[in-house]
């Protein structure tokens, strides 16, 4: 226990230092002016009520020329009524210069023009939305939390917007419902409030309220104040989404073939019982429709890590997180060397195949100076997984101006008596002055069979400003820590990371924008500190005007083996310690332009003998409907025991009929495996958050003619809003 100890007096130290850190600067103003005339969301500007709301204007920029007024001006108003708050936006440029490279919901920002905005629902300066648009009309939405320290952009909420192309640049307009935000009924309120503009063609980032570069717009605390919002009368805000689902489904073609038809209805029901605290509540949870998990290459002896792309838990899944210190901009520690909460436990099997979920609740929110996150799920039985239910509890509360301390349980009970795991853990996340991140955690976990050495404990802490950054790790995973529904890579081993980098900017609006030399580090030892895994990396990275960037490193490692290492099939790596190198190369092009791509290259000693792979992306986007992506991984590794070739090729096409509709193929190979897998989505959205798909997927071996899977599935979903 004397880590916890240590863990314990340095957090109290931190906390002391930050409690005598100077207060951050004044908060810009905005008033919001009242509207009786409907507002017709067109993006035309042309309703009286826009005329009365003050503008505001003056956006700062962030990059290239931190501090000054942005060189294309935007304008933005706000107006609301008793349900919506409104946003009219200017944005001035040169329209024939617009970019837009999707049309799709949750585009990817950095390649677009793009107008954002923050809403800070409690002026908490810690949690809050993010609601960004570009001027195809295609929309994101982002949940955020701890001032920008953990984020979801795996959120949807219900709200609008129309754009429409000027002579002198596109205007917008945005209706949000108060109820989107989180309100009821409230007589007066303020709110925290802050605006983004991304002109792409000439990469330039500007804000209403400044925030330097190495933040984005989730920082919220970085924010203005909006005041004279008054008389919200949202409603009961009850979200009710039934849905219907069939699939055909074929499994081992061949000799052992096993074809079945089934139709299944479910339901869904969101509702807020107070302010800040939303209930959730599946039935028959249903996720055929989801994106399938791509493969991966696997040349290191540890398990890899998928993430989970499933609605119901994404959503509100920064409340269940408990790890390092996220990094916002730049290379770091953050990795996934353990997770205690990883929902892929939960309704998958170890290869990634679905599990029947009777149904859950979530129960997640703000309560007061706390945040609370509650979830039960049950996962039926079927022939080769038994029976299990799972529970996770999560609570936060918040100390300083912008920290919080917590504490974690997560339970799964097996449907046999004494078949169980159970997870307990403790954290503390600071955030000090913007430049100072800290956490910590202690966890430990209870298994029948599994005693002693049973603790992990972690600390982490970053320090970030506008010319340099360096981040640390320490990390002991005790040899039996076992949380069945978490993610470990390694245990029986203390963790050691470290980074340090530089970032000078170049002045004015250069070609190369900065320059980021950098240092990763990363020890793994045993519990008795004897060295298992060294790895460096020694890198110079360029980051270019149009959004380019290139990296040149030197990456020494160490392994030592205690067990032989099955690489490949036929290649086995013998016990013993191996020193060995490689040099690395990588290169990204401008991703907004008609053909863009990306080369990662390493090349270099292995073990005993030599390795070289190369990752190779290529794009063709017919802006801003056709998106075609190619993208091959080559492995050459030629060791003592043998030699073999690991390919994986790719390939994406995706159409967008309108921002509501888009079909989406996916198709991979794997050389190693023989393995051909083909995912092909079409997906409409058909009224705000009901969805129509449909859904082609198949597992084929090439060369045996056997399918392994194939299935074709239709699901449609309405939502019921009250």
């Amino acid at each position: 226990m004397s880590c916890a100890k240590s863990l314990i007096c340095i957090l109290v130290s931190w906390l002391f230092c930050a409690a005598v850190l100077g207060a951050e600067t004044e908060e810009k103003v905005a008033t919001a002016t009242w509207t009786e005339d409907p507002i017709e969301v067109d993006g035309r500007l042309d309703e009286s009520g826009w005329a009365l709301a003050p503008p505001l204007t003056d956006f700062v920029q962030a990059m290239p020329r931190e501090g000054e007024l942005a060189t294309d001006q935007t304008v933005v108003r706000i107006l609301f009524d008793q349900e919506n708050l409104y946003f009219g936006v200017y944005c001035y440029q040169d329209p024939k210069k617009i970019v837009i490279s999707s049309l799709n919901r949750d585009f990817t920002t950095t390649d677009n023009d793009v107008f954002g905005v923050s809403v800070d629902t409690w002026h908490d300066h810690r949690n809050g939305f993010i609601f960004f648009i570009n001027p195809g009309a295609s929309k994101e939405d982002i949940q955020v939390s701890n001032d920008g320290q953990a984020f979801s952009r795996e959120w949807d909420g219900i709200w609008d917007v129309a754009i429409q192309v000027q002579e002198d640049g596109w205007t917008a307009e945005i209706v949000i419902p108060f109820k989107t935000l989180g309100y009821s009924s409230q007589n007066d309120m303020t709110m925290g409030i802050n605006f983004k503009r991304r002109v792409r063609h000439k990469n330039e980032d500007s804000h209403w309220s400044h925030i330097p570069p190495r933040f984005r717009l989730s920082r919220i605390s970085l924010g203005g104040v909006l005041q004279g919002v008054r008389d919200i009368e949202a409603g009961h805000n009850l979200r009710v989404k039934p849905f219907f689902t069939t699939d055909f489904t074929q499994r081992e073609l061949g000799p052992l073939e096993d074809d079945s038809l089934d139709a299944e209805v479910g339901l869904d029901v969101k509702y807020r019982l107070s302010r800040g605290l939303t209930l959730d509540l599946t039935y028959n949870t249903d996720f055929s429709q989801v994106e399938v998990d791509t493969q991966q290459i696997n040349l290191t002896r540890f398990s890899l890590f998928f993430p989970e792309k499933r609605d119901f838990f994404l959503e509100n899944a920064t409340l269940f997180r408990m790890g390092d210190v996220p990094n916002e901009r730049g290379p770091g520690t953050r990795s996934e060397e353990s997770q205690l909460f990883y929902s892929r436990r939960i309704g998958l099997s170890s290869d990634g195949q679905a599990l029947p979920l009777l149904g859950g609740a979530r129960l997640s929110g703000q309560l007061g100076h706390f945040s609370l996150g509650l979830l039960n799920i049950h996962q039926e039985e079927t022939i080769d997984s038994p029976s299990n239910n799972f529970t996770v509890a999560r609570l936060w509360g918040n100390i300083l101006a912008r920290s919080q301390i917590g504490a974690i349980f997560i339970n799964r009970a097996g449907g046999q008596s004494g078949d169980y795991n159970r997870t307990y853990g403790l954290d503390a996340n600071l955030l000090l002055q913007q430049k100072l991140s800290i956490n910590a955690f202690v966890a430990s976990t209870q298994t029948p069979g599994l005693d002693g050495e049973t603790v992990h404990t972690k600390i982490s802490s970053r320090w970030d400003d506008d010319y340099w950054y360096t981040q640390g790790l320490f990390a002991d995973i005790g040899t039996n820590f076992n949380p069945e529904v978490g993610f470990v890579r390694r245990r029986g081993v203390r963790n050691y990371q470290y980074n340090l980098g530089l970032k000078p900017r170049t002045k004015g609006d250069r070609y190369i924008r900065e320059l980021h030399p950098h240092i990763e580090l990363k020890y793994f030892t045993d519990r008795q500190n004897r060295t298992l895994t060294k790895n460096g990396h020694y890198a110079f990275e360029m980051f270019f005007r149009d959004g380019g960037s290139f990296e040149l490193s030197y990456n020494p490692h160490f392994e030592r083996l205690l067990l032989p290492f099955a690489i490949h099939p036929d290649v086995t790596i013998a016990p013993g310690d191996y020193f060995f190198n490689d040099w690395g190369l990588a290169y990204a092009s401008d991703g907004s332009k008609l053909f863009y791509g990306s080369l990662q290259l390493f090349r270099g000693d292995f073990f005993d003998g030599r390795k070289t792979s190369a990752k190779m992306r290529g794009g063709l986007s017919v802006r801003p409907r056709i998106v075609t992506e190619v993208t091959y991984e080559y492995n050459s590794v030629n060791v003592n025991a043998g030699q073999f070739q690991a390919d994986l090729y790719s390939l994406r096409f995706n159409y967008s009929f309108s921002p509501t509709m888009f079909i989406d193929t996916f198709l991979q190979y794997n050389s190693t495996t023989s393995k051909v897998l083909t995912n092909i989505r079409f997906n409409w959205e058909h009224h705000p958050l009901s969805h129509l798909s449909l859904v082609f997927t198949e597992d084929r071996l090439t060369g045996s003619g056997t399918d392994l899977f194939r299935a074709i599935i239709v699901k449609y979903t309405h939502l019921l809003q009250f």
